[in-house]
C-alpha cells in the first residue's frame, strides 16, 4: 500500500532540490557580483589615489596645467569609494552594497581609509611647505610611505576579495554538480521504479484475471447452494428460537434462585444476629447466677470454716491448717467464679464504656509473662451505639484468647483508629501462624466457631474481615466496621 508514494516522492524532492538549487545560484551570484563590485571600488580607490599623487607632483613640480584642486578631488573619491565598501550604500552601477561584515576585511578597509586621511594631510602640507625656506624635509619621504603603503594594502586588499570570489565559485560549482547527481540518481531510481511497477502491474492484472475466472466457478457454486439457503435458514431459525426459549427459562430460573439465596443469606444473617444476641443474653444470666448464687454460696461455706475454724482446740493444728488450705482453695474458686462471670457478661463494659473493657481486656493479655505488647486504641465509644458495644468487645476478646491460647507469640500489636467513616481494627502477632485454607477446608466439628462467628460478628455490624496468616510468620487480623449514631 505504501509504494505509490515512492513517486510522488521521488519528484517533490526532485522539485524541493531545483528550487534550492537555484535559490542558491542567486545567493551566490549576488555574493560574486557584490565581491566583484567591492574589487571594483578598491581599484578605483587605487587609480584615484594614483591620480591624486600624480597631479600633485606635477603641482609642486610648476607644470602650469596641474590643478590642485583636480587631485584633492581624486583623493576624496578615494576615500569616499572606502567609506562605500566599509557601510553600505549604492554603487557607481547601482548596485546596493551592505556594509562589510567579516572582521578582517573590515579592519584592512579602515586601516586603507585612515591612511587616505593621512595622505591627503601630508599632501596638503606639502603644498604650504612649497617654495619657502627652512620647507621640513621629512614631509616628502613620509608622503611616499604611506602612498605606497596604500598601493600595498588596497592590493592586499584586493587578492582577498578575489580569493574569496573563487572560493565562493569552486563552492557554488561543487554544490551544484552534486545537486545535479542526486537530480540524476533520483530520476534514475524513480525510472527503474516505475518500470518494476509497470512489470508488477501486468503481472497482477494476470493473476486478477485467474482470480476473476475462479470466482466465476464459485459464483456457479454459490448460486446452487442459494436454492437450498432459504430452507437451511428456516431450519436453524426454528432451532434458535426453541433455544433462545430454553435460555430464557433458564435465565428466569436462576434469577429466582438468585434472589432466593439472597433472601436466605438475609435470614441466616438476620437469625445469626438473634442467635448471638440470645447468646449473650444467656451468658449475662450465666454470669449473673455464677456471681450471685455460687458467688454467694461459696462465701457462706468460707464464714462456716471460719466458724469451725474458731471452735477448734489448741491441738487441733492439723485441722487449722486443713481448714486454711481449703479458705484459700475457696478463695481460689470465687476468683474464678469472679473471672468466668466477667467472660460471659463484662460489667465494665456497661460501668466504663467499650473503650475502657478494651483497655481492660488488653491489660489482662499483658499478665502473660514473655509478651510485649504495643497499643494504640483510640476513643471510639460516641462512634457506635451501645447496643454494638458488646459485638465488638466479643470480636476483639475471641481474637485475643486466640493469641494467649495458640499463638505463643512474643509481639503483639493492637491499633484501633478511626479512618474516613469506618472504625479500622488490627491486631498482629509473630506467633507460630497457621493456614487459613487448611483450616477453612476442616468440617465444622475440627475447626470450631472462633473464625466463622469472627466473620458472622463483623458481617452482622455491616463491616469486612480481612485474615493473613503463615506457618511460622504470625498472624494478621484486621476489620473495618462503619460508624454510627450513639444511641440515647
Amino acid at each position: 500500500m505504501r509504494r505509490w508514494y515512492w513517486v510522488p516522492t521521488a519528484v517533490f524532492v526532485i522539485g524541493m532540490l531545483s528550487i534550492f538549487l537555484l535559490l542558491w545560484v542567486a545567493h551566490f551570484s549576488e555574493k560574486l557580483l557584490i565581491d566583484e563590485v567591492l574589487v571594483d571600488a578598491i581599484m578605483d580607490a587605487q587609480i584615484r589615489t594614483a591620480t591624486y599623487h600624480l597631479r600633485l607632483e606635477e603641482v609642486l613640480s610648476g607644470i602650469a596645467s596641474a590643478d590642485v584642486n583636480e587631485a584633492v578631488s581624486a583623493l576624496d573619491q578615494a576615500i569616499k569609494l572606502v567609506d562605500l565598501a566599509l557601510n553600505g550604500g549604492v554603487a557607481e552601477y547601482g548596485q546596493i552594497l551592505d556594509p562589510l561584515e567579516d572582521p578582517d576585511l573590515r579592519a584592512r578597509a579602515e586601516e586603507i581609509r585612515l591612511l587616505l586621511v593621512k595622505l591627503k594631510m601630508l599632501g596638503l602640507g606639502r603644498l604650504q611647505e612649497s617654495g619657502k625656506p627652512g620647507a621640513d624635509p621629512l614631509l616628502e619621504p613620509q608622503f611616499e610611505s604611506v602612498f605606497k603603503e596604500i598601493l600595498d594594502r588596497t592590493k592586499d586588499l584586493e587578492n582577498i576579495l578575489e580569493k574569496d570570489e573563487a572560493r565562493i565559485q569552486v563552492k557554488s560549482r561543487r554544490l551544484f554538480h552534486s545537486i545535479l547527481t542526486i537530480w540524476v540518481l533520483l530520476l534514475t531510481v524513480a525510472t527503474a521504479t516505475l518500470w518494476r511497477r509497470e512489470r508488477q502491474r501486468n503481472t497482477t492484472r494476470e493473476k486478477l484475471l485467474k482470480a476473476n475466472e475462479h470466482l466465476l466457478l464459485q459464483k456457479a457454486e454459490l448460486t446452487e447452494h442459494r436454492e437450498h439457503l432459504a430452507e437451511l435458514v428456516e431450519s436453524r431459525t426454528a432451532e434458535l428460537v426453541a433455544a433462545n426459549v430454553r435460555v430464557r427459562a433458564e435465565m428466569a430460573e436462576r434469577v429466582q434462585t438468585c434472589e432466593l439465596l439472597h433472601r436466605t443469606e438475609k435470614q441466616i444473617q438476620y437469625l445469626s444476629g438473634k442467635l448471638l444476641r440470645a447468646q449473650e443474653v444467656e451468658r449475662k444470666r450465666i454470669s449473673m447466677e455464677l456471681h450471685d448464687e455460687l458467688g454467694q454460696d461459696l462465701n457462706v461455706m468460707k464464714l462456716q470454716i471460719r466458724v469451725v475454724e474458731k471452735a477448734l482446740k489448741a491441738d487441733q493444728e492439723a485441722i487449722r491448717e486443713d481448714c486454711e488450705n481449703l479458705l484459700r482453695y475457696i478463695d481460689q474458686v470465687i476468683e474464678e467464679v469472679r473471672r468466668l462471670s466477667l467472660d460471659l457478661s463484662p460489667t465494665v463494659l456497661e460501668d466504663l464504656g467499650l473503650t475502657a473493657a478494651l483497655r481492660w481486656l488488653i491489660r489482662n493479655l499483658e499478665k502473660i509473662p514473655g509478651m510485649a505488647i504495643t497499643v494504640e486504641v483510640a476513643e471510639i465509644d460516641q462512634l457506635f451505639s451501645e447496643n454494638n458495644w458488646i459485638t465488638i468487645y466479643r470480636i476483639i476478646q475471641e481474637a485475643l484468647t486466640n493469641i494467649a491460647k495458640h499463638a505463643r507469640a512474643e509481639n503483639v500489636s493492637i491499633v484501633i483508629r478511626p479512618h474516613d467513616h469506618s472504625v479500622a481494627f488490627s491486631i498482629e502477632d509473630d506467633g507460630e501462624g497457621f493456614d487459613p485454607e487448611q483450616v477453612l477446608m476442616k468440617d465444622a466439628s475440627e475447626k470450631g466457631f472462633g473464625l466463622t462467628t469472627l466473620n458472622e460478628r463483623v458481617g452482622i455490624m455491616g463491616g469486612t474481615l480481612d485474615l493473613w496468616s503463615r506457618k511460622g510468620e504470625g498472624t494478621r487480623i484486621t476489620f473495618c466496621i462503619p460508624m454510627e449514631i450513639r444511641g440515647v
